[in-house]
């Protein structure tokens, strides 16, 4: 069974939700698979000898009707890989961007899938009022432990306790959530995207790319995961969870679905729903407690089913094989 993967450039979502766990899948299944990353190399490829094409997030084409009857004309199936709701907060800078572009792309690639994946619960109950004849699973984001930036996780040394915002752009109304200014405290947050002034950090660091990003985790003891609710990100994974596991991180984060299916508060990590709970869980933390928080989510989240990447990958190879 050949799949044709669409990969449009290397973004986190691709990282987590197609390179990591399809490469794993090659070496583990010997799954067969086709690169692409523009739609038009699709003229090349003798589509009747292609069981699937998987596709992040949307495909961005003239006419989503006659890309499915074209599909449908070589038997191929469509697999959309989502973590994305298709509409965004209207303080969100890409607010424009998905209202007029993005949006409408999800919306009707939803419409024309065979299969969705997804790492949300919530979303995958949207998308079937969208399409109630797609076959809709939840597929968690994993990460893999063997690779160089997880595997090589030693923590630089200190005394002190350190605490980490990691989150990239656009997550101002998430950070004010905590109401909390990190002065004369040890916090790191990643450089120039605007949380300086909201945090007060006493180090900031340079952005790193997707195959660098979790050497960030070497440097802090406590990973802070705030989300402000509303739809859109009611429809993003548990992925900060699985970060701070995976690394023997501890993690303080807000007392929502995304996280609280994924941590035992005071067990595996703290969760938060006010702003005193906030300065409490920060004031409170100790570098003996983080390290106790931290090796407990890592032995509860690295043979879980819906965090262990081998596991996961199980029902991506119920389709691709």
């Amino acid at each position: 069974m050949i799949t044709v993967v669409h990969i449009d450039g290397l973004s986190g979502i691709n990282y987590h939700r197609l390179i990591v766990p399809l490469v794993r899948l090659k070496e583990t299944h010997g799954v067969q698979l086709m690169f692409i990353e523009q739609l038009t190399q699709l003229k090349d490829i003798d589509l009747d000898k292609v069981d699937n094409l998987l596709i992040s997030r949307k495909l961005s084409v003239t006419n989503h009707k006659e890309f499915r009857k074209m599909l449908d004309d070589h038997g191929v199936r469509l697999i959309l890989d989502n973590d994305d709701y298709w509409k965004l907060n209207k303080d969100n800078p890409a607010w424009q961007l998905y209202e007029v572009y993005y949006g409408p792309d999800i919306k009707k690639t939803i419409r024309i899938a065979d299969v969705i994946w997804t790492p949300s619960r919530y979303l995958a109950r949207q998308m079937s009022h969208i399409n109630p004849l797609a076959d809709v699973r939840f597929v968690n984001n994993a990460i893999d432990p063997i690779e160089k930036q997880w595997a090589n996780q030693r923590k630089t040394s200190g005394k002190e306790l350190r605490f980490g915002y990691l989150g990239a752009s656009a997550h101002t109304n998430d950070i004010k959530l905590m109401n909390y200014k990190f002065t004369g405290k040890n916090l790191v947050c990643i450089k120039d995207l605007g949380y300086e002034e909201i945090l007060d950090p006493n180090q900031t660091i340079k952005p790193k790319g997707i195959f660098e990003y979790g050497s960030y985790y070497k440097r802090i003891d406590v990973s802070l995961a705030p989300l402000a609710m509303n739809r859109f990100n009611r429809c993003k994974s548990d992925l900060k969870v699985t970060e701070a596991a995976m690394t023997k991180t501890a993690i303080i984060a807000s007392n929502v679905e995304n996280y609280n299916g994924s941590i035992i508060h005071g067990e595996t990590g703290l969760l938060c729903s006010t702003k005193d709970e906030w300065k409490d869980a920060v004031e409170s933390m100790t570098k003996a407690e983080a390290k106790r928080l931290g090796n407990n989510l890592y032995e509860s989240i690295r043979n879980c089913p819906n965090h262990n990447l081998d596991l996961v990958n199980q029902i991506r190879a119920e389709y691709l094989l």
